[in-house]
């Protein structure tokens, strides 16, 4: 069942946002898929999906089977329309990906191979929601293991408030060590704008959450530029980046559901960024 969503109204610029952004395409999603890797014949969750961005690049890249799982019903109804004129084979399902009964539902439970998340978990307003996300894509995985890569924001992301501006993009948070600790967003997509609200984690929530809901192995991954993105804008474009970009990417593994119980091996996790 769908939910009100601060995504609603924002449909069509999202949809925008991987052209009109540089770092969308050229940073974001070739990091993203690059930490995804093969999907040829595998069958994936795509959860927060938005209006179907990266289901769709998915489905492109050879899954077998791709669904998109969004809490916004205007964004699934966007994504559904997209696939009626499209056809790429891509399912759409409108249910909160916070709440671990999602991860039951029929057709969704034990069907996939790898789940994945863009910008998700940085909306957990709380512990159990950010669990809640991570229970959905343990359950969702098939019962012999398997992959959830998620693109989250950098627990350590620069506080300046310009730091980000040459990217199209603003963010700001109270300064508090505090878990949960609530932040805004404001990017710009051509004419239009998005404000966004956020909750800032740490390194060690997110793998805690993760831990909790059966992920054995966790790595940090730092994003990186295309060639492409390197030829067209230019080194000295992204060095403020990549110094210190705004967000990381998860990869967390996890083993057979019926060795869980009998295995507790420490995360395998590498520093986040220093804060500018």
């Amino acid at each position: 069942m769908a939910m009100n969503s601060q995504f609603d109204t924002t449909v069509a610029a999202y949809e925008r946002s991987m052209e009109l952004m540089p770092f969308r395409e050229h940073v974001e999603a070739y990091s993203f898929l690059n930490a995804v890797g093969d999907v040829v014949g595998r069958d994936v969750l795509d959860l927060g999906c938005g209006s179907g961005l990266y289901a769709r690049r998915l489905r492109r890249a050879g899954a077998a089977r791709v669904v998109g799982m969004d809490e916004s019903a205007a964004m699934v109804e966007h994504a559904r329309r997209r696939e009626e004129r499209e056809g790429l084979g891509v399912e759409y399902r409108a249910a909160d990906a916070a709440d671990p009964a999602a991860g039951d539902l029929p057709g969704i439970a034990g069907a996939f191979d790898v789940v994945t998340a863009v910008y998700v978990l940085p909306y957990a307003p709380s512990r159990e929601a950010l669990e809640g996300f991570c229970v959905v894509a343990r359950r969702a995985l098939r019962a012999t293991g398997g992959r959830f890569v998620a693109a989250v924001l950098n627990p350590e992301f620069s506080t300046d408030p310009q730091w980000y501006r040459g990217y199209g993009m603003l963010l700001s948070a109270r300064q508090s060590p505090a878990e949960g600790t609530p932040g805004h967003m404001r990017a710009w997509v051509g004419p239009d704008v998005l404000d966004l609200d956020f909750f800032r984690w740490s390194a060690a929530a997110h793998e805690q959450a993760l831990e909790a809901a059966g992920f054995d192995r966790v790595s940090w991954i730092r994003p990186t530029v295309s060639e492409q993105g390197r030829a067209r804008y230019g080194e000295a474009f992204w060095a403020n980046y990549l110094n210190c970009p705004h967000a990381l990417i998860v990869h967390a593994q996890a083993g057979p559901r019926t060795e869980l119980a009998d295995r507790a091996l420490p995360a395998e996790t590498t520093e986040p960024t220093e804060e500018k």
